[in-house]
This record gives structure tokens, sequence and C-alpha cells, in this order.
């Protein structure tokens, strides 16, 4: 019988993929590659969590209205001065998703034409402006974030949802073309294991190896340590 826990986070996950599935579906309609509509997706998902706090009217991605645009006004978090403030910033109103999605892809998409993976097309976004684009004659108007974490952010959320992981497949939208299996790393338990399991041993973080036993201590990343019951552990 599962824990009324695991069903929760079983139940969370779930939206969360369908929410993934759904942008990036409606990118990939509107012309976007499959590198950029993963990335779109995960901007998406980390700009609004999973869409309870768009920045404005239907706005997903963060975009800042000018003088002329319609907008809202709303506390954002920056960084700068070595360090994470709370700011506020007037966000452009969208009629729709979809017109959102469009404007993300006409002002940013060109960054990212030709990219190999969404590392590679996140880390194009955050050229600071005047910056040359690899393959391209155009040059950057700017930086997408000033998070310095952004590309590993984007990067975490598309392994997650983007991808088929140890030969389990996750509820794709149909008709979707998946991009490349993503391996963990060595030292990081960033998909479940049926052998191993974060788990806590008098007070240390670590993996747990349930075929042997043995507990290796090591420290977790931010996103391990927020899904770690999703990962096994209790």
């Amino acid at each position: 019988m599962k824990l009324f826990s695991q069903f929760m986070t079983e139940a969370q996950t779930s939206r969360e993929q369908q929410f993934y599935n759904d942008i990036r579906s409606r990118a990939k309609k509107q012309g976007a590659s499959d590198v950029d509509a993963d990335v779109i997706a995960s901007q998406a998902a980390l700009e609004t969590g999973w869409g309870r706090s768009p920045s404005g009217s239907w706005n997903y991605f963060g975009q800042k209205a000018t003088s002329r645009e319609k907008g809202t006004s709303k506390g954002t978090q920056e960084y700068g001065g070595g360090r994470m403030y709370g700011t506020s910033a007037r966000f452009k109103d969208y009629g729709s998703l979809d017109s959102s999605i469009a404007d993300r892809i006409n002002k940013w998409s060109y960054k990212t034409r030709g990219a190999t993976d969404v590392a590679d097309a996140t880390r194009r976004l955050q050229l600071p402006g005047g910056s040359k684009i690899p393959g391209s004659k155009e040059k950057s108007h700017g930086a997408y974030a000033t998070d310095p974490d952004y590309v590993s952010k984007i990067s975490d959320i598309s392994r997650r949802y983007g991808n088929v992981q140890n030969n389990t497949k996750l509820a794709f939208t149909p008709g979707l073309n998946l991009v490349k299996p993503f391996k963990p790393s060595k030292g990081s338990l960033d998909a479940p294991s049926p052998t191993k399991v974060l788990a806590r041993l008098k007070g240390k973080s670590g993996e747990l190896d349930k075929t042997t036993g043995k507990f290796t201590s090591r420290n977790w990343s931010d996103t391990e340590g927020s899904r770690y019951k999703a990962f096994g552990g209790k």
C-alpha cells in the first residue's frame, strides 16, 4: 500500500509532467525546434512555479513590459552584487498562453538556432549584450536572466521531464519527438534507481545501496533534497 505522501508526490509529478508536455507541444506547433521546445517548457515551469504564478496576465516567461505595453507590477528576485535580492518590475500582459509563447519564440529563439542540447541553448540565452551568437552573424541583445544558476536549473527540469530516463517511459504527449536520454552523472542520483535511494543516517545525507546495505555519505544537490521522498527516502 502506498503511503499518502508517496501518492501526493506521484500526483504532483504527474501534474508537472502534464504542464511540461502542454507547453512543449504548444511551442512545437508554433515552430520551435525540439531543443528550444524543451527549453521553453522548462522556462515556463521555472518562471511560474509550474503555472501557479505567472508574472503578468498569461506571462509564463517573465517578460518585462515596455512603457507602451500593458503590464502588471509584481515582486521578483534578481541577482546582483553577488547575491539574490527582492525588487519589483513591470511584466508584460498577454491575451493568451499561446501569445506568450509566440512572443518568447520571436524575441529569443534567434539565439538558440543550432544549439545541440538544452544546456547549450540556455547558455546562449545567457550571453550578455553584444556577444556573438555561435554559428550566426547576429549578436545577443542581452542575457535572459540574472540568476547565475539559470542554465543548471533549466537543464535539470528538462532532464526530469523532457527525456526518457532509466528506460522508464514517462507520460509524454503522443507525437512528441524525444531528445537523447539523460544518463545520471557519477555521484548523482538524478533519476530514481532500482538499487539506490537517497537516505539519511545519523543526521548525514547520502545514498543507500539497497542490494548491499552500504551507505555512502555525500551532500545532496538542492533539487535532490527537495525531491528526497520521490527518490525513495523516508
